[in-house]
């Protein structure tokens, strides 16, 4: 009996692992696309050239799904930790 509940023990800890490695590479790649994001719609503003302003529309529409999943995952982390 022992042996079932430390290889669920085990199964446990590796599913926190995993879910904490795919958090903590949403966390850091959506505080840098906020910060090139910013640049760009800075430069669209001080230039009015369309290129930044398309370049601010792509790296948001990805900062964007980076943050949801960020959010996703701090959830559920949220709920493995008891």
């Amino acid at each position: 009996m022992s042996s079932i509940a430390m290889t669920s023990l085990e199964l446990a800890r590796w599913q926190f692992g995993i879910t904490t490695l795919y958090h903590f590479i949403f966390v850091p790649l959506t505080i840098g696309l906020a910060f090139f994001t910013a640049w760009y719609q800075t430069r669209w503003y001080k230039t009015k050239d369309e290129k930044w302003l398309r370049a601010t529309r792509f790296w948001g529409k990805l900062m964007l799904i980076s943050f949801a999943l960020g959010v996703a995952t701090g959830i559920v982390q949220e709920f493995q930790f008891g």
